[in-house]
């Protein structure tokens, strides 16, 4: 029955990307940056250049920048040796396969009902994100090793889990803060290292005043971008003004809770705080959000089970008011408040999600 359901749910999403103009809408840029050479990574006359003469013909309607560190781009390369089209394929089946693997690794570590794995088939910003051709399912699988990894102390295996999180590292600007609160020295120190490394490593291949323009006039070169989070709900409430005050208070507020929290619950805290802080978010990273879903999945009763998947289902909301076809709804922020202040009721309860090796020995006690 599992497995027939999320084959009926994947059948629909494949037929309707399959006579959309929007699927692989974002791969240009990763196809891209793999086939220029790495001194014009950030050269926007470089990929217009390159999409005109070699995508446009093929009937790819458009390109975006490049925003990630240069040494990531190396990862590119391969895929980039194929025929666009070929590479496009792989793209899509290794990010359903990335979200797949993070699935089953949550509803494995939280012991989920296998029916919640239909659900998140139905996930908008997961499913449909990788469609278009984001990247955003396996920063998903990165953070879901991470966590459990940290769960069982293996703080610089989890280290490199979250080093190659920094391809996008706004999406984990609060996961360093919350390895200092939790005294997690290793993690963080093996985290900085890593940071440290990449960083050094970009800059040699290309000048930082060019990746900094590049992220600067990101939104301005990117069709179709809107932003979600805060940025986009003060934007859409007509007070932009009002982000950088309402960034501080959610700030400070997840600072409070990982403080309070378990570290399983805390790097649900970290996620979600990132996803509302960030400047540049797109609609798509909101796939992150299926960890911190789980976990309250996992601790909750009947009736939040049901909010938590009704959430996961929820397609015409997040299409429709989630800032991928159109100016930003309000359904991102609000979920991230909605989970904020589920976790801000965890401190006075002092509850966590037991690692099932912990649940075993306590019921062996018992």
């Amino acid at each position: 029955m599992i497995a027939a359901g999320t084959a009926i749910v994947m059948a629909q999403w494949l037929l309707s990307a399959w006579s959309s103009t929007q699927i692989g809408w974002d791969f240009p840029v990763f196809y891209i940056a793999g086939r220029l050479p790495i001194d014009l990574l950030y050269s926007p006359t470089a990929f217009a250049s390159y999409w005109q003469q070699h995508l446009a013909p093929l009937g790819v309607p458009h390109w975006a920048p490049y925003v990630r560190p240069s040494i990531f781009s190396f990862l590119l390369r391969p895929l980039a040796a194929l025929p666009y089209f070929q590479a496009l394929w792989v793209w899509l089946a290794a990010g359903l396969g990335a979200y797949f693997i993070a699935i089953g690794l949550m509803i494995r570590r939280f012991q989920l009902p296998g029916l919640l794995l239909t659900a998140y088939a139905g996930f908008f910003p997961a499913m449909a994100g990788t469609l278009s051709g984001a990247d955003a399912t396996f920063y998903l699988l990165a953070l879901v090793v991470a966590l459990i990894l940290l769960e069982r102390n293996r703080d610089v295996f989890a280290a490199i889990a979250l080093i190659a999180c920094l391809c996008k590292f706004n999406l984990v600007l609060l996961i360093p803060i919350l390895l200092l609160l939790h005294r997690r020295y290793v993690a963080f120190c093996s985290l900085a290292i890593g940071g440290i490394s990449v960083a050094a490593a970009s800059m040699y291949f290309t000048p930082v005043s060019e990746y900094f323009t590049a992220i600067i006039g990101a939104q301005r070169n990117t069709p179709g971008f809107y932003p979600v989070g805060l940025r986009g709900f003060s934007t859409a409430i007509g007070q932009p003004w009002s982000y950088p005050l309402l960034s501080v208070l959610a700030f400070i507020v997840c600072c409070w809770l990982m403080k309070h929290l378990a570290i399983t619950e805390s790097c649900c805290v970290a996620i979600t705080g990132a996803l509302m802080i960030s400047p540049y978010v797109c609609w798509y990273d909101s796939t992150l959000l299926a960890l911190p879903l789980a976990v309250i999945f996992a601790r909750s009763g009947l009736q939040m089970r049901i909010v938590c998947t009704a959430i996961l289902v929820a397609l015409p909301l997040w299409q429709h008011g989630g800032g991928n076809n159109g100016p930003i709804g309000f359904m991102h922020v609000g979920i991230e408040i909605f989970i904020l202040a589920y976790f801000a009721s965890i401190p006075q309860s002092g509850v966590t999600v037991a690692h099932p090796s912990t649940a075993a020995a306590a019921a062996v006690l018992a």
